[in-house]
């Protein structure tokens, strides 16, 4: 099993105005990124991926910290990455006991990939800031809503 993540619930673009990949969490997506320790209990993680960006590292710092792991960045997770090279990697590596937190145009990019006659579909749909999916070989798609909503 491994966990795809959209990153919580940032600044919006408008009241920010530095580089975009240095927009921060809000109020709300701090609030659900310690949230994430507790959604996620029972989700055996061994290692945490993440866009190069502030809101996605940031997402990952309270999960990282409750479970002792570092963060590694990883290029194809970013907003402008290349949506098949990513499915190549998602395809060919061991996932168990990771998470891959990334934005959601690329949540998008992975689904509109999916065939239906694959035995690991990605999300399909909207996936809420903060809201993650658990995808198993064995078991059907399981989205977990954000703590808080948005």
């Amino acid at each position: 099993m491994f966990v795809l993540l959209r990153h919580a619930h940032a600044i919006g673009k408008q009241h920010w105005s530095g580089p975009d990949a240095h927009r921060p969490l809000s109020e709300l997506g701090r609030q659900q990124a310690a949230g994430l320790v507790d959604t996620l209990t029972g989700i055996e993680l061994r290692v945490l991926y993440c866009s190069p960006t502030t809101r996605c590292l940031d997402t990952l710092a309270p999960l990282a910290a409750a479970h002792d792991l570092s963060i590694r960045e990883h290029p194809l997770l970013a907003p402008d990455a290349v949506a098949d090279e990513l499915c190549a990697v998602l395809d060919s590596a061991d996932l168990t006991g990771t998470l891959w937190c990334t934005h959601g145009e690329t949540l998008t990019a992975l689904a509109a990939l999916t065939r239906p006659d694959e035995t690991r579909p990605f999300p399909i749909g909207d996936t809420a800031k903060g809201g993650a999916w658990l995808l198993d070989d064995h078991t059907p798609l399981r989205y977990i809503a954000p703590v808080p909503p948005q």
